[in-house]
């Protein structure tokens, strides 16, 4: 690829971000990367909101002054500098540690410490304030009275040995938690287990208090409660909870509302048989989506079992109550196609080779999806947003595919009732049903007291020769553990096949024609 020369890089890059935040729906590359080089913007060192000796009730000036400019600023120092030599520089400083994952342990480090400071300066008030607000009534719902709170909140500082932090965070399902940290670890990171929004925080490293306190920690840990910012903690909750209400209905408006461009039929049935009869693109997809996905909407991510007892971890409460269809983004070849068209737009007014699947070799294929995925999580903030028109038609098309689903599954269970002779024949493929990602299990047939499975997929049309039923566009093709494999469409009816003797070739079913049992 040939070198390219840019003038006036910071506002090219600038373009080049807001393209890919306005996408019109329809890598390792050297352009790109120097623009970006050029544009680094630094973590900026937040301003102390007081004087050193502001808060002596708590803490003495020598201590805040060194605290503040040798430890904080020295983190904020060390992490511009780690950050120079990666590419992934276009972050804020929040951003980077709800992906913490994703980086070295330099920056996982300096950048908690950078942000858990930033954050401690304006936790703390030099004018004493009276506890009140919408935290305060929660803390006195949860905890009794604040007293409580006070005991409970001291009683976890004391269990953190050595470095740490003690937070107060408000959980994903709107709870309160009081919970530690190590070393300068956050609760928003996401490679703390069940963490949160920190709501407040309380430094326990000996460099914050131990000039003035010495050993004596349990009574820093005291008078911090003088000191509390009940107005910012506030605003964070109510910050934080009106983003997500707001963000949850925006969602609504974009379903609802449609999007802009997206790939066609031609475009869809191409990159459906790329997923077909190269199942090692698709594997790469879901894995990389899946992990994008839980950084980028950590707010709604919920572990194995935390949204409830059998659910499977994913996205909820998001566009809808309980599961999320984005889910389905990272095995849907039609998101995929929207991807890596949207993504070629961009490449291609920066003069950078597009990615090309389409009639490549397999190990071509890979190494493709492969760049693609490097962009994807080089812009994934930028992507998976509610403004970007990416996002709007990913969305938009993502609903429309799960409501034609559901759709097709209770037409199906219907002609599935006629065929068997019984009515005991139930569909169980709700959106995140355990049966449903782990078995495949879209329905369940009760014949003579036994229980059958069932997963029932689209087709357009089938062909049959030398005794083999080929059945074709049954979305995506792989190996489930039922007993029957079913096929539906409106204007053509239902096929179900035994799955005693299912073959996959050239990314399709094939069934001997004996297997088919409604002739």
């Amino acid at each position: 690829m040939k070198k390219m020369k840019f003038t006036k890089q910071r506002k090219k890059i600038e373009e080049l971000e807001k393209l890919i935040t306005d996408l019109p729906s329809s890598g390792d590359t050297q352009q790109i990367d120097e623009a970006k080089k050029e544009s680094t913007t630094k973590i900026k060192v937040e301003r102390l909101p007081y004087s050193y000796s502001a808060l002596s009730r708590f803490i003495d000036s020598e201590t805040m002054n060194t605290h503040y400019n040798k430890h904080y600023k020295g983190y904020v120092e060390k992490l511009n500098l780690a950050l120079e030599k990666i590419k992934d520089k276009d972050l804020d400083l929040e951003n980077i540690i709800k992906g913490i994952s994703r980086y070295n342990v330099t920056i996982h480090n300096n950048a908690g410490g950078a942000y858990n400071h930033e954050l401690f300066w304006k936790m703390l008030s030099p004018k004493q304030q009276k506890p009140n607000g919408p935290v305060y009534d929660k803390i006195v719902k949860k905890y009794g009275d604040y007293e409580k709170f006070k005991q409970e909140f001291t009683r976890k500082a004391k269990t953190v040995f050595g470095s740490g932090w003690v937070w107060l965070v408000l959980t994903k399902s709107g709870d309160l938690k009081i919970m530690t940290t190590r070393n300068q670890d956050n609760p928003l990171m996401n490679s703390i287990t069940d963490g949160g929004y920190p709501l407040l925080g309380l430094d326990l490293w000996e460099h914050a208090y131990y000039l003035k306190y010495r050993n004596k920690r349990d009574e820093y840990v005291k008078n911090f409660f003088t000191v509390i910012n009940w107005s910012f903690i506030n605003f964070r909750f109510d910050s934080k909870t009106k983003k997500k209400i707001n963000e949850t209905r925006d969602v609504k408006n974009i379903i609802i509302e449609g999007a802009s461009r997206g790939c066609n039929a031609s475009q869809v049935n191409t990159y459906r048989q790329i997923f077909n009869t190269n199942p090692e693109v698709k594997k790469k997809f879901m894995f990389a989506i899946m992990n994008i996905l839980k950084e980028v909407f950590a707010d709604f991510w919920y572990e194995k079992n935390q949204y409830g007892e059998g659910q499977m971890s994913g996205v909820y409460d998001y566009e809808q109550p309980g599961r999320s269809v984005i889910n389905k983004l990272n095995t849907n070849y039609t998101a995929f196609c929207t991807l890596v068209n949207d993504i070629n737009e961009v490449l291609k007014k920066y003069g950078v080779d597009t990615i090309n699947m389409v009639g490549q070799k397999p190990e071509v294929q890979l190494k493709e999806t492969e760049r693609l995925i490097k962009y994807l999580i080089e812009f994934r903030y930028r992507i998976f947003n509610p403004e970007a028109s990416t996002f709007k038609t990913l969305m938009s098309g993502l609903d429309t595919t799960n409501k034609f689903g559901d759709k097709r599954e209770v037409n199906a269970v219907d002609n599935m009732k006629k065929i068997f002779g019984t009515d005991e024949v139930l569909k169980v493929g709700e959106l995140g049903d355990v049966n449903d990602m782990l078995g495949g299990v879209d329905a369940i047939i009760k014949i003579d007291g036994i229980e059958k499975t069932a997963q029932i997929k689209p087709f357009s049309r089938t062909e049959e020769k030398d005794g083999i039923i080929t059945v074709y566009d049954t979305g995506n093709v792989k190996r489930y553990k039922v007993d029957y494999l079913v096929f539906h469409r409106d204007n053509k009816g239902t096929l179900v096949f035994s799955n005693k003797n299912t073959n996959i070739v050239n990314g399709n079913y094939t069934f001997p024609a004996e297997d088919l049992l409604n002739k």
